[in-house]
């Protein structure tokens, strides 16, 4: 069998190694930092590391059998979320027939990266830490047919060509107790025109505050952390900015699985959805169709398609809240949450629809 080089230990590019090792590939991982865990690797701060618990709606059970990865031990169900928008607050419940779930990202042993880790190492997969692919000539020397699963970083898009939208981050994070904490909060509000979100799981606590496309002022800096303490009477020691990288929603032709002689997967190829950004669930799936598309070109292209077919409408609704902000994210969310109780549970596995793969899968 042909070995296949992997950039990225990421979740799609991992997904996407565990699968070719089990067709009987021979795979190697190129990761830039020393170990798994992506941002957590670079801001270590003392007992304390950047994790965050990702919120997000899966169907496990479609999850395994598309990508043959049953991911539910690393996975925590969450019943609803609380959300501030605009100053008012909205409890949601999330209905019976969506699973919501909240997965830890990071280094440490509980997280959804190090659970897919230690899956590749039983499958065989090598993995070679301290190998930054960055500049044009560290691709041109990649083998053809590479797939690239880099994830936020700018380098990539840059040397392949990709549009992409600076993102700016603010956050922090600590050890807390059982119940000491809610599981999940979001933050919509003129500070910015993404959102701001509170999670935990597993011990830890995590804030962040992030905003696409321009830089957060300090009245925003200043804003989350305060209504975190008077809301919900949370604090935090310190905080600091966070250089999340990039994303691939600069373009309505944003996602693609092909780019010159590569393969793309996970946020690279654009499997999220432009205006919550979920991209968990697109992650998983593109990493099964990236290893696919070695073999069955014609396939994977026309499946990467299907689970991307709402994408353009989607970048579309990302356009008006840009456009009006702020009062069509006002109107937009206010909306959703006062209707929220009367379609719940009849529309919102369809909203879901949005992110890439939702209803395919």
């Amino acid at each position: 069998m042909e070995k296949v080089t992997v950039v990225g230990a990421g979740l799609a590019g991992m997904t996407a190694a565990i699968w070719l090792a089990r067709q009987g590939h021979p795979v190697e991982v190129l990761e830039r930092r020393d170990g798994i865990g992506g941002p957590a690797r670079d801001t270590e701060m003392g007992e304390r590391t950047y994790v965050m618990a990702d919120g997000t709606p899966m169907d496990l059970e479609g999850l395994a059998r598309y990508t043959g990865i049953d991911i539910s031990p690393a996975c925590v169900p969450l019943a609803g979320l609380r959300a501030y928008v605009f100053g008012k607050r909205y409890d949601q419940v999330f209905p019976g027939n969506v699973r919501m779930y909240l997965v830890e990202r990071g280094s440490r042993a509980e997280s959804l990266d190090m659970f897919l880790y230690r899956l590749a190492l039983e499958e065989g997969v090598r993995f070679t830490f301290n190998a930054p692919v960055k500049t044009r000539a560290d691709f041109d020397r990649l083998p053809p047919g590479t797939i690239l699963a880099t994830g936020l970083f700018r380098e990539t898009f840059e040397a392949l060509g990709i549009p992409h939208t600076p993102v700016y981050g603010w956050f922090a994070n600590r050890l807390v107790k059982e119940g000491e904490v809610p599981p999940a909060l979001i933050y919509i509000d003129e500070h910015t025109w993404d959102y701001a979100f509170f999670s935990s799981v597993h011990g830890v606590a995590g804030a962040l505050l992030f905003q696409r496309g321009r830089p957060l002022t300090q009245a925003a800096k200043e804003w989350f952390p305060r209504r975190l303490a008077e809301d919900e009477g949370i604090e935090f020691e310190e905080w600091l900015p966070l250089d999340i990288g990039v994303l691939p929603t600069a373009s309505p032709r944003n996602p693609r699985l092909f780019q010159e002689r590569f393969i793309l997967a996970g946020t690279l190829a654009g499997m999220q959805d432009p205006v919550l950004l979920f991209g968990v669930h697109g992650a998983l799936i593109s990493g099964v169709i990236a290893a696919r598309a070695r073999r069955e070109r014609h396939w994977a292209l026309r499946e990467f398609w299907r689970m991307n077919l709402l994408w353009p409408l989607s970048w579309l609704n990302r356009r008006f809240i840009e456009l009006t902000f702020p009062w069509g994210l006002k109107g937009l969310t206010r909306l959703n949450f006062e209707l929220y109780p009367y379609y719940s549970r009849y529309l919102t596995r369809y909203v879901l629809a949005f992110i890439p793969g939702w209803l395919r899968v």
